[in-house]
């Protein structure tokens, strides 16, 4: 299987004479940087619903009675995998950028 993802990586830098690993490293940045708005969009999306700007926030909602546990809760531990999946992209981003030297 790698030999074939290689394989398709040189093909599709031969058209436009790109470097293989430039066109690899530019493709996996890329699809780091749209995973993290996707996610980024939808943490936003669920925080908007309880008009939070946290889970921290969310948590003090539900603990001061304001909000129901079971009623957020798919949401509640939605928005932690989120938030938590947010951060490993940008320190992935973070990392690829100090490989190549810019931020």
């Amino acid at each position: 299987m790698e030999h074939k993802k290689v394989s398709l990586i040189i093909k599709v830098s031969r058209a436009p004479g790109v470097d293989p690993r430039r066109l690899e490293a530019k493709a996996v940045r890329e699809y780091l940087e749209a995973e993290l708005r996707r996610v980024r969009a939808e943490a936003e999306s669920i925080m908007a619903k309880y008009g939070v700007k946290s889970l921290e926030e969310l948590d003090t909602r539900i603990r001061s009675g304001e909000l129901r546990e079971s009623d957020v809760f798919y949401d509640f531990t939605k928005l932690d995998f989120l938030l938590d999946r947010e951060e490993r992209l940008r320190k992935l981003l973070e990392k690829i950028s100090r490989k190549r030297g810019t931020h």
